[in-house]
């Protein structure tokens, strides 16, 4: 029986990707694609790292084996901006490119989306900020993620650090910036470091756990978001531990990253998401870590309002009790198995230990993310004020 916010009879439109490949050398079928479109040219939009790697090379092989022209940007820094993407628009009509790619974690393939929707149409990047206003599609587009957690590869997302405004992170939402294709192949995370990979996959456990409580939950949200919980909590250590040498823990968690993507593009986010939103600003702290760090403490809150739901998360990661034990007891085990996979991992379960911050900045931070993450304080399950906000920053101090 359904037990989410809405109707079991409400219709609910599902937003996806033009087409989705998956699968260990699933980068083999860009060649096909290339080919049926009759792609002449393609810029890859990537980071240095990632290219130094040998990362992205499967893509260019790809490519090259269907006869297309290959142009690289390659300028793409953690916590995309506002002026990257631009540059990788200018650099996209400069070569007339006929497809763009974006391989790599989320900045890549954010930056990727946003070139290809400004190329195309003659606005200021500023003025397709926000929901709906980019008027049309933009430049053909092909996503590759080489990490497995932002789960960029299959949203309609991108978010940018504007650096005219203090570095405010601002956010374009429209259907044409979702893929024409979607391509994970776990072979490509091959080269991601521990570090990366512990941030990244618990980035992808905040975006399940997040939907699988928010507000705008729905029968098809709940699905994907327990499958992908179930499948992180069994891998990530393997992932992050083991690396390179196991393909199976890739696999699975590559796919976990990318079903909670689509999870979370169809119900959103919750108070997570608003709380790390000022770690990044003010203290340059990468997304999925300061996820990782705050999820324990803000699934605490959240436990009061969705006892049974935090319960199930124990049950999928492996840590709930008999369900003798009482719901309240099992969701609370849900809170202390995200926090020991933190440890396992080797990510802190506490915000003092990201950098040097002060208590006295969480007023300021809790100001930061009602005013620039509301709707995902407004998606949290449990009602969260600016004062409950500080609250939860000092209880994860």
């Amino acid at each position: 029986m359904f037990d989410g916010m809405g109707s079991i009879d409400a219709v609910n439109t599902v937003e996806t990707p033009n087409e989705f490949a998956y699968g260990m050398g699933a980068t083999a079928e860009l060649t096909e694609f290339a080919a049926d479109r009759e792609v002449q040219s393609a810029l890859v939009v990537t980071d240095d790292i990632v290219l130094e790697a040998g990362a992205v090379d499967p893509v260019f092989d790809a490519l090259e084996a269907a006869d297309v022209d290959v142009s690289t940007f390659d300028e793409v820094e953690p916590e995309p901006k506002i002026k990257i993407a631009t540059a990788a628009a200018e650099q996209l009509e400069a070569t007339d490119a006929d497809l763009v790619l974006g391989v790599g974690g989320g900045s890549s393939m954010d930056t990727a989306k946003f070139a290809s929707v400004l190329v195309e149409h003659d606005h200021s990047p500023r003025e397709l900020l926000g929901m709906g206003n980019v008027p049309g599609p933009g430049r053909p587009t092909v996503l590759l993620p080489t990490t497995a957690g932002t789960g960029s590869e299959v949203s309609h997302i991108g978010v940018f650090a504007d650096s005219t405004d203090g570095g405010i992170k601002k956010v374009v939402y429209s259907e044409h910036l979702f893929a024409d294709l979607a391509i994970v192949d776990p072979e490509l995370t091959r080269t991601m470091p521990p570090g990366v990979a512990a941030a990244t996959g618990m980035d992808a456990l905040s975006h399940a756990i997040e939907c699988y409580v928010s507000t705008e939950r729905t029968p098809y949200t709940d699905v994907l978001a327990r499958q992908a919980i179930e499948m992180i909590g069994g891998n990530l250590r393997q992932a992050v531990h083991q690396g390179q040498h196991n393909d199976e823990a890739r696999y699975q968690m590559s796919l976990a990253a990318t079903i909670a993507g689509q999870a979370f593009v169809n119900s959103g986010l919750g108070a997570v998401h608003a709380l790390t939103y000022p770690l990044g600003i003010e203290h340059g702290v990468g997304h999925g870590l300061a996820n990782a760090v705050l999820l324990p403490h803000v699934m605490r809150y959240n436990v009061p309002a969705e006892p049974e739901r935090f319960a199930d998360v124990a049950d999928l990661l492996g840590a709930g009790r008999e369900a003798s034990a009482g719901t309240i007891d099992r969701a609370y085990d849900a809170v202390e198995a995200v926090a020991d996979l933190n440890e396992d991992i080797g990510i802190p379960n506490r915000i003092r230990e990201l950098g040097d911050i002060d208590e006295t900045e969480f007023e300021g931070f809790a100001e930061i993310a009602f005013e620039h993450s509301k709707h995902n304080v407004d998606r949290n399950p449990r009602k969260l004020t600016r004062e409950d906000a500080i609250e939860v920053y000092e209880s994860g101090y």
